[in-house]
């Protein structure tokens, strides 16, 4: 069976592109599960690339749409030269239509 690589803190950060201080409330939270050794914590490379690894939303077509509705209620109104390119842009994509 092979070794089980660990990696300290400052390691683990380096190869996640987290911070130690993100890893550390990982960790607290149980997202993350670590070994402490003396003063050093350590994790393992299969747990950290578990813990940083992106995780699907799944959303309903409602929530999708109401989430949409408030953004654009709370958005401020396009001044009159930025309709003007969203019109143009959108006129020259469908062909002038």
């Amino acid at each position: 069976m092979p070794a089980v690589t660990r990696l300290d803190l400052n390691a683990a950060a380096e190869c996640s592109g987290r911070s130690v201080i993100t890893l550390r409330r990982y960790i607290r939270t149980g997202r993350l599960p670590a070994v402490k050794d003396g003063r050093k914590v350590y994790v393992t490379r299969t747990d950290l690339d578990a813990a940083v690894a992106p995780t699907p939303v799944a959303a309903s077509d409602n929530e999708l749409k109401n989430w949409a509705r408030r953004m654009a209620a709370a958005a401020p109104p396009f001044r009159p030269e930025q309709r003007d390119i969203i019109v143009s842009t959108f006129t020259s994509a469908l062909g002038g239509a």
